[in-house]
């Protein structure tokens, strides 16, 4: 049995868990999850006077990372000796691309009303057409 002295912040409340070093097996998971001693098994382990790196699963060991390695890589021809490709040419779709930078583009469905010819501008004092309200001949000066 191995007692918890020290919160880890992990939420619980400090408890006592149970740990098996020759099954390979700790009360809290991360010992069997991880395959790798938890701090419960390397308290233990410390009791017991073992080394708990002995305890740790050989998928972290180096000589198995090194495995990994020796494995070669077969080499690719050149272009020119590939087949032809028969198959499906797949083409790229514009509408699909990011949007670039700045302001976006109006997606506004137009309508009849768009093409109707622009209003013409009346002047704001007299309502006629063909100048504003700064320059409308019937506007006294100021002077």
């Amino acid at each position: 049995m191995v007692r918890e002295t020290i919160d880890h912040g992990e939420g619980l409340p400090r408890q006592e868990y149970r740990v098996l070093l020759e099954e390979r097996w700790c009360d809290c998971d991360k010992f069997q999850a991880f395959r790798m001693p938890c701090s419960h098994v390397i308290a233990a382990c410390a009791h017991s006077h073992l080394d708990a790196l002995a305890l740790l699963s050989p998928i972290y060991k180096s000589e198995t990372l090194l495995h990994v390695y020796n494995n070669g890589f077969a080499v690719v021809a050149k272009e020119d000796y590939w087949p032809a490709y028969e198959g499906e040419i797949v083409w790229h779709n514009d509408q699909m691309r990011r949007n670039k930078k700045g302001r976006p583009k109006s997606k506004r469905i137009t309508t009849e009303m768009d093409e109707l010819d622009k209003l013409e501008r009346k002047c704001g004092l007299c309502r006629q057409v063909g100048h504003n309200k700064k320059n409308c001949p019937n506007h006294a000066s100021g002077s």
